[in-house]
């Protein structure tokens, strides 16, 4: 049984075969699991917020997976599960820099769909029950977890960190960020992207907690939990 188990799972995939059947194999577990065929029919149909967690493939048709984690993420803090024969590291990474929690490649077995279930619902318990906010510990270069796990920071994650944790309520631009840590922005923003891509890796596998880190696509970055700042970078 899976500990503090979704009620209501939402799979959206444009094969049909496979919606019907991991359907079935998780309604058979005690898990409800509603299916649709594409992002449109979800949305048509009114019952996003119904759902706790979702399952979703990237190369749906119409909308496609990463804008609708996007969608879900204006809306909910559900559990969602990457399921996607889409390859490579652009994939994986649009997908969790949008808001999923965690990316399983295609084919997969029913029982290791329930099994990542059960893992990104160990990772939202711990999430919720804790008590205790981040530290950023500016003296020591560190950014500590509510439960003690220790992520050491480079120069450059420090300024990024310090600048979003000034103020967790507000969302800071690429732009200021960028220019806050000293980086030459492209074209693009992949310099920042990819530092605070590396960040939010970092955090999530020293402390085994998910990120605090947000993306807010079109505009910059945002830390969404509280955050005691020990000492400023300019005080060390």
């Amino acid at each position: 049984m899976i500990e503090n188990a979704p009620k209501n799972i939402c799979i959206v995939d444009d094969d049909g075969d496979f919606v019907e059947f991991l359907g079935q194999f998780l309604n058979a577990r005690g898990l409800e699991a509603k299916g649709f065929g594409a992002a449109e029919a979800l949305l048509k149909s009114g019952d996003l917020a119904a759902f706790d967690f979702f399952i979703l493939d990237l190369g749906l048709p119409g909308i496609d997976g990463v804008d609708l984690i996007t969608l879900i993420r204006q809306h909910s803090s559900a559990g969602i599960l990457v399921i996607s024969g889409r390859m490579g590291a652009d994939a994986f990474n649009s997908a969790l820099t949008a808001g999923a929690d965690m990316f399983v490649n295609k084919p997969v077995r029913f029982d290791q769909v329930y099994n990542a279930i059960a893992s990104v619902c160990r990772r939202m318990t711990m999430r919720s029950v804790r008590n205790a906010s981040w530290t950023l510990d500016g003296r020591r270069s560190q950014f500590v977890s509510p439960l003690g796990a220790i992520v050491d920071l480079t120069a450059i994650e420090l300024m990024i960190l310090h600048r979003l944790c000034a103020d967790t309520t507000t969302p800071v631009s690429r732009h200021d960020l960028a220019e806050v840590a000293g980086l030459v922005q492209s074209v693009d923003d992949r310099n920042l992207d990819s530092a605070i891509f590396r960040l939010r890796r970092k955090i999530e596998n020293v402390t085994d907690q998910p990120s605090p880190l947000k993306t807010l696509h079109g505009f910059g970055y945002q830390v969404t939990e509280a955050v005691e700042v020990v000492a400023k970078p300019d005080e060390v």
